[in-house]
């Protein structure tokens, strides 16, 4: 008798194997299904471009103020 013989092999056989157990929650997928939501994906696309535009106009004020000090 080989060790696979009474353990459940698949993902499909472990999914199984959990829902007749009960505990079907503690399951996950090794591959969850990918966000399709585009509104979703345009609305953190929108953030990103908007902490990039705030992080370049603080790094041009900081790089503005060092030249003032360096003048001084």
């Amino acid at each position: 008798m080989g060790s696979g013989s009474t353990r459940p092999n698949t993902a499909d056989d472990k999914m199984i194997a959990a829902i007749e157990r009960g505990d079907q929650e503690q399951f996950k997928d090794r591959r969850p299904v990918k966000n399709t939501d585009k509104k979703l994906i345009k609305e953190k696309q929108a953030r990103s471009e908007e902490a990039r535009k705030k992080s370049e106009g603080l790094k041009a004020l900081r790089l503005a103020a060092e030249k003032e000090a360096k003048a001084k």
